[in-house]
């Protein structure tokens, strides 16, 4: 007898609509992972897995230099959640009743990832994508501590999206696949996983060729959906 799909499943299958908006954000999240793995501190923003591993690898090797950039990261992207968190709970208190699948506080929080963001790229910019020592680690905290936001933003939308860790993303979806589930196949998986790839690809594309304006596509992601969101709340708000 076939398993049944569970309640958060199915409402994730109910509300497809989120799919593409969920894919900006995680097109975010790829593009400024890749930029900071390559050029700012050579560790990721978001996949915190990767970053203990470096811890790892440097205890394991006893050269503890590598590590520093990674436990900086892990220490933002905490830092981040904690506050999104934080923010999540006091925007929505006015709220309390209203059940949206994606709530105003979400896109508050994603406002203010926004413009830390917008931060990172006048200080990328402004030094000419070579940013001296110091300012490589506080940069590399700061895109940490957005991505952090990202993750406790999504946490306040309905089934739960991944957008800047895609491993659980890509366990249910193979597992949705190949025990013949398909209906309960989340689509933001799909979309997150591709958009994943593209951001990251083109964060690598332009720091190859133009390496200043490499985190400009993740900000322009996120500015569109915290854009067209806050239009929708405002909407929602009048009817």
């Amino acid at each position: 007898m076939p398993e049944a799909a569970s309640p958060a499943t199915a409402e994730q299958a109910k509300h497809p609509q989120h799919a593409h908006w969920v894919g900006l954000l995680t097109f975010a999240s790829g593009g400024v992972d890749v930029v900071t793995l390559m050029m700012i501190g050579g560790a990721f923003t978001s996949v915190i897995t990767g970053n203990l591993i470096f811890v790892g690898r440097a205890i394991g090797t006893t050269s503890l230099t590598p590590a520093v950039h990674a436990v900086l990261a892990v220490a933002g992207y905490i830092a981040g959640v904690a506050a999104g968190s934080r923010l999540r709970v006091l925007f929505g208190r006015d709220r309390p009743a209203l059940l949206q699948p994606w709530p105003p506080s979400a896109t508050q929080v994603l406002a203010a990832e926004c413009a830390l963001l917008a931060a990172l790229n006048v200080a990328w910019i402004g030094y000419g994508a070579a940013p001296p020592a110091f300012a490589t680690d506080l940069m590399l905290t700061a895109a940490a501590i957005a991505l952090g936001m990202q993750g406790a933003a999504a946490r306040g939308i309905e089934g739960n999206p991944s957008t800047t860790y895609m491993t659980g993303a890509l366990t249910a979806l193979v597992e949705a696949l190949s025990t013949g589930r398909h209906r309960s196949a989340d689509a933001s998986a799909v979309v997150g996983l591709v958009a994943l790839v593209a951001g990251a690809a083109c964060g690598a594309v332009l720091i190859r060729h133009a390496t200043r304006a490499a985190l400009l596509p993740p900000l322009a992601a996120l500015l569109l959906v915290v854009a067209v969101k806050l239009w929708q709340h405002r909407r929602e708000a009048r009817a």
